[in-house]
C-alpha cells in the first residue's frame, strides 16, 4: 500500500465519520422533539471536576494529537521526494497508456473504436514502418490533365524517430510534436493537432509523443535496421528467390497477364479502353523494372544508404517508388530536392567546401544543429533535418557524404 492510498483511505474514513455524526444529530432531533435547555444555560462541571478529571482528559488528547503531528510531519517530509518521483513516473505511465490507445489499430489490444487514430495501420503495430495506399493527384503529377493514380506510399518507421532528433530532448519533443500537429502536406500523413486543422488537443498529441518515446528500439537495433532497409530495397526491385520474393519485373509481367485476360473478356468499349491502358502500363512497368534492377545492382553503398535513409526528403517521388506500376511516375533524379533542398550540382560543395567541409558535413549529418543555429557556409538550421549518428555507423555516414558530394 502506497502513502497516497493510505491518505485516501484516511480521508474516506473521516468523511464517513462526519456523515455518521451529522446523521446521528439529525436523527436525534427527530427522536427528541421536546425543547431542551440551551447549552449556555446548562450547568457544567464543578471546579473539582473541571480542573482535575476533565482537564486531564483534554490534556491527554492534546498530547496524543501533538504526538501524531510530531511524527507525521517529519515522515511526510522524508517521503515527499519519493512521492513526487512516483507521481512523475505515474504521470508518464498514464500518458503512455493513453498514447497507446491513440496509436493502436484493430489488431492491437489497446484499440478503442471511439478513440484510436489507427496510426499503426500505416506505421506498423511496432512502429517499424509500413505502406499506405495513396492517390497521386494531377497537381502532384505536374499535369492538370493527368489521370489520378493510386500508388503505394512508403511510410517511415517511428520506433527510432527520437534518435533522429536526439541532440536535445526538448528539440526532439518539439519536432515530433510539430509533425503530429501539422502533418506532412502532400503525403498520407494528416494533421492531428487542432492548430494544424486536426481533431486532437495538446494533451492527446503529448500522449502520442510519450507513447512513441516508450517504443524506441535500442541504438544497436536501429543500426541493424539500416542494413535490413537496403536488403528490402534490393529485394523489392531485383527479387530474392531464397525469400520467395518476386522481382519488380515479375510483378509487372503478372499485371500484364491479368490485363490481357481482362481485355480478352471485355464486353464494353469502356472495359476495352481500361484494359488497353493497363496493358500499356504493364509493358512500361516491365521495361523500367528491368532497367531499374540493373541500376540498383550497380549502386554503391553510399547510394543505397542515401536512397533508404535520405531520399524520402531529398528526392521527389521516392516514397512512391514502384517500378512495376507503369501508371506511377518514377522518382526525379536522386537528390534533386523535395521536402529537403536539392543536393545536386555544386550545392553540397558550396555548403561544405573542401576537406574541412567534409568534417562539417559529417557533423551536420551525424549530429545536426539545433533550430536557428549555424551550419556549413551561411546555413541556418530549421531544426527539421534529422541526424543519423545514432542509427548509422561512421563508415555508413562517410559513404553517404561521398555519394552526395558527387551528385
Amino acid at each position: 500500500m502506497t502513502l497516497r492510498t493510505l491518505l485516501i483511505l484516511i480521508n474516506v474514513a473521516a468523511v464517513v465519520v462526519i456523515v455518521m455524526i451529522v446523521g446521528a444529530k439529525v436523527l436525534s432531533v427527530r427522536r427528541e422533539p421536546d425543547e431542551r435547555t440551551a447549552p449556555n444555560q446548562t450547568p457544567f462541571y464543578g471546579d473539582d471536576v473541571l480542573e482535575d478529571a476533565h482537564l486531564t482528559r483534554v490534556l491527554r488528547w492534546a498530547l496524543i494529537f501533538s504526538t501524531i503531528v510530531a511524527v507525521v510531519l517529519p515522515l511526510y517530509w522524508l517521503l515527499e521526494p519519493n512521492r513526487q518521483a512516483e507521481e512523475a513516473t505515474g504521470f508518464d505511465k498514464r500518458a503512455i497508456e493513453r498514447g497507446a490507445v491513440l496509436f493502436s489499430n484493430k489488431s492491437m489490444p489497446n484499440y478503442e473504436g471511439a478513440k484510436s487514430l489507427l496510426c499503426a495501420d500505416c506505421h506498423g503495430p511496432d512502429g517499424g514502418g509500413g505502406a499506405k495506399n495513396w492517390v497521386l493527384t494531377p497537381e502532384a503529377q505536374g499535369n492538370a490533365k493527368a489521370t489520378p493514380v493510386q500508388e503505394i506510399w512508403k511510410v517511415p518507421s517511428l520506433n527510432d524517430v527520437f534518435y533522429r532528433y536526439s541532440e536535445n530532448p526538448v528539440t526532439a519533443y518539439q519536432q515530433i510534436t510539430q509533425i503530429l500537429v501539422y502533418g506532412r502536406p502532400g503525403t498520407p500523413m494528416p494533421a492531428w493537432g487542432v492548430a494544424g486543422g486536426g481533431p486532437k488537443n495538446e494533451q492527446s498529441i503529448s500522449d502520442l509523443v510519450a507513447y512513441l518515446k516508450s517504443i524506441q528500439i535500442s541504438p544497436a537495433a536501429a543500426k541493424k535496421v539500416a542494413a535490413k532497409k537496403i536488403a528490402d530495397y534490393k529485394d523489392s526491385v531485383i527479387g530474392d528467390p531464397a525469400k520467395k520474393i518476386d522481382s519488380a519485373s515479375a510483378v509487372a509481367e503478372q499485371k500484364l497477364a491479368t490485363a490481357q485476360a481482362g481485355l480478352a473478356a471485355a464486353k464494353t468499349p469502356l472495359q476495352t479502353q481500361k484494359y488497353q491502358g493497363d496493358i500499356k502500363a504493364a509493358q512500361e512497368g516491365i521495361r523500367r523494372s528491368k532497367e531499374y534492377a540493373i541500376e540498383v545492382s550497380k549502386m554503391s553503398e553510399g547510394q543505397l544508404l542515401f536512397n533508404t535513409q535520405c531520399a524520402r526528403c531529398h528526392t521527389k517521388g521516392w516514397s512512391t517508388l514502384e517500378p512495376s506500376n507503369g501508371y506511377v511516375p518514377m522518382p526525379e533524379p536522386a537528390g534533386s530536392g523535395a521536402l529537403g533542398p536539392s543536393l545536386r550540382g555544386d550545392a553540397v560543395e558550396s555548403q561544405f567546401p573542401g576537406e574541412a567541409g567534409k568534417l562539417k558535413q559529417y557533423d551536420w549529418v551525424s549530429i545536426g544543429a539545433e533550430t536557428n543555429k549555424a551550419y556549413g557556409v551561411r546555413g541556418i538550421s530549421s531544426g527539421r533535418m534529422p541526424h543519423f549518428g545514432e542509427i548509422l555507423t561512421k563508415a555508413q555516414i562517410d559513404a553517404i557524404i561521398e555519394y552526395e558530394r558527387n551528385l
